[in-house]
């Protein structure tokens, strides 16, 4: 599996080898057992790729793994750095605030707010371009697009990839080259990718298999179905296709997952069926089913019966509630709103798990509407009176959500005005837990970016917050908040601080905050931030996406130089999600040029592989951002975790 996390510092800081690649980290690894909420000593999600935090075979206490986790392969997996404590950059542990920071949730549900493909496709911020002013800090890019064609990758990219999962014999070459393939291959030549990928599943190599079985999903193509139910089902055709014996239960919960994004009917009776069906010591293969199931759309012609058997599953008394505590998420994700009452009657049970309720808090965030008053009073009085943290947090942005929905809102209704008084009161650190407040200033600006008329309230609140703030956390979410409001009138403030402030979480997200804002002015401080060697992987991650966001493409040259002499796992696996999140057509010849020649390390060339992938993705998310958003992440099991780690 390509799993060269970005749990960058700790990697960076380490001399521990690993040999795999590709991956990036959303989320806590373990916050504890289904009716444990223990946190943990770990570091923010300070880059884009994700949270640093244990892997999977950290404890579940926080303490941290002195061996190094391994997969069934004998492989260092990732997070396996024998780290002695995380922190974050700057190096200061935040053993006081645990899995509950704002940072964990932007981490897992920023890329439909990023965005990237959808902007490099309409603008591109090139060398030469016309510098129109069309406010403070802020040109107007030219229209051309720098993402790269159907054509190219069809003629370049998908034969290239074929090539090495033809000839290669390096793992990591292989699952990083199949799982390219599935990102990048459109209908049109997906049944000659099927069939070049297939022999794969027999490979000795477990993360081999189950990237295959995974690409098998991400490629799309209904063929694979039949395939896809042999390996979930664990039959003999699937043994024979898996190499023979039993098939390793990270192979069928990836495969059950691949159902779920192949949305076929048959292969979603399947996940039903599996879920229903198996022990919950089969929990890896189960949580995959029912999270497949919400992967479908609330128009699916199974959408109905999918709902009946998660509201039914939803009140077994007997599931394993780690299990159980994926159901609302995926209630939440199918999008029908015939879930809110079982959502709130789930939520308002007083013997239910904490991992349950805050699963509920995040499904009903999906699907509740303002005139649903029980649902939205629960919230709101969990907000003020609840006694989870955890659970608190989620049912800020729920309402945010619900409040985003409502299309043509009243801004005088009760609903919305009770929800600006709780959001102002957040924002200024007058609610239950000053704590609260970065959460409010997040769910201020998810609430209005649908609704301009309320924004310049919310902008001017947090701008003051802003201004009144010298914690860089709570200051990093102020300024991504501003950023998602595009209050260009904040601009000069943040660039002001990420020039003069030396803690680079801080500068990272105040460099996301900038490329939202596209304060031009911060380009070439963000370009000299990829560009220079020094570079913190993680803060380089967030000056990328800086770039990206303003659609700028001319740190691209330096970082493919970067990667080609890039001599630690951090560097790699930064760079290559950084050429990726800058998405330039120009990065594709050079990179193909790495993947395939053989005198480049092993490693380098794996990560070309990568970077491909994102480059010419077939659609403008990440493939597994319908999995990481609204997701709840303190309920891990290891192939959710796999999934959430790939680049």
């Amino acid at each position: 599996m390509p799993r060269i996390t970005t749990t960058l510092l700790a990697i960076a800081l380490t001399a521990t080898p690993l040999l795999a690649h590709g991956g990036q980290y959303k989320g806590p690894s373990d916050a504890g057992s289904a009716g444990s909420q223990q946190g943990g000593t770990v570091a923010p999600p300070t880059n884009p790729g994700g949270a640093a935090s244990p892997g999977p075979g950290a404890a579940s206490s926080g303490a941290a793994s002195t061996g190094g986790a391994r997969t069934s392969t004998g492989r260092v997996a990732r997070g396996g750095s024998g780290r002695k404590g995380a922190t974050t950059s700057a190096g200061a542990s935040i053993d006081e605030k645990g899995f509950e920071i704002w940072e964990f949730w932007w981490e897992n549900n920023k890329d439909r707010y990023l965005n990237l493909k959808d902007r490099l496709t309409k603008t591109s911020n090139v060398s030469g371009s016309p510098g129109l002013l069309t406010g403070r800090g802020r040109k107007r890019n030219t229209a051309s697009s720098r993402r790269p064609s159907r054509n190219l990758i069809d003629n370049e990219v998908i034969p290239a990839l074929q090539e090495l999962i033809k000839n290669a014999t390096d793992a990591d070459i292989l699952d990083s080259a199949v799982l390219a393939l599935g990102r990048t291959t459109d209908q049109a030549l997906a049944e000659e990718v099927l069939e070049a990928a297939l022999p794969l599943l027999g490979h000795n190599e477990l993360s081999v298999q189950s990237s295959t079985a995974l690409a098998l999903g991400v490629l799309g193509s209904d063929t694979a179905v039949p395939t896809l139910q042999d390996i979930l089902q664990d039959s003999s055709a699937g043994r024979r296709l898996t190499g023979g014996g039993k098939i390793h239960w990270l192979v069928r919960a990836f495969a059950a997952l691949s159902l779920g994004l192949i949305k076929d009917d048959a292969g979603i009776d399947a996940l039903m069926d599996i879920a229903a069906r198996l022990p919950d010591s089969d929990k890896d293969i189960k949580v995959c089913s029912i999270v497949g199931m919400g992967l479908i759309g609330s128009d699916h012609p199974k959408a109905a019966d999918v709902h009946a058997f998660l509201a039914e599953q939803l009140k077994n008394k007997r599931l394993d509630p780690m299990i159980k505590s994926f159901i609302p998420t995926t209630m939440g994700k199918l999008g029908r709103h015939e879930s809110v009452g079982h959502l709130v009657e789930a939520f308002s049970n007083r013997d239910g798990d904490n991992l349950v309720i805050q699963s509920c808090a995040v499904g009903l965030g999906q699907v509740a509407m303002p005139s649903d008053t029980d649902a939205v009073k629960m919230l709101m009085d969990y907000v003020k009176e609840g006694r989870d943290v955890q659970t608190r947090h989620f049912s800020i942005i729920a309402l945010a959500q619900i409040g985003a929905r409502d299309e043509g809102a009243d801004a005088d209704s009760e609903f919305h005005a009770d929800l600006r008084d709780l959001l102002f009161k957040e924002i200024s650190g007058r609610g239950k837990q000053k704590s609260h407040r970065s959460w409010g200033a997040l769910a201020g600006a998810i609430y209005t970016m649908p609704h301009p008329d309320m924004q310049p309230q919310f902008v001017a609140r947090i701008t003051a917050a802003y201004e009144d703030e010298s914690d860089p956390s709570y200051l990093s979410s102020y300024a991504i908040a501003l950023g998602l409001l595009r209050a260009e009138s904040a601009a000069d403030l943040i660039f002001s601080d990420f020039a003069s402030k030396s803690e680079q979480d801080f500068r990272g997200y105040a460099g996301v905050a900038l490329g939202f804002l596209q304060h031009d002015e911060a380009a070439e401080a963000l370009r000299g931030l990829t560009k220079n060697k020094a570079t913190n992987p993680t803060l380089r991650l967030q000056a990328a996406t800086g770039l990206g966001l303003m659609s700028d493409t001319q740190a691209v040259q330096t970082l493919i130089v970067t990667l080609e002499s890039a001599n630690t796992l951090g560097v790699s696996s930064a760079v290559a999600k950084a050429l990726g999140l800058i998405g330039d057509q120009d990065s594709i010849a050079p990179l193909k040029a790495i993947a395939v020649d053989d005198s480049q390390r092993k490693l380098t060339r794996a990560f070309a592989c990568v970077a491909l992938g994102i480059v010419g993705e077939k659609t403008d998310l990440p493939w597994n951002a319908a999995i990481s958003a609204n997701n709840n992440y303190r309920a891990k099991t290891e192939s959710i975790e796999e999934v959430l780690d790939i680049l």
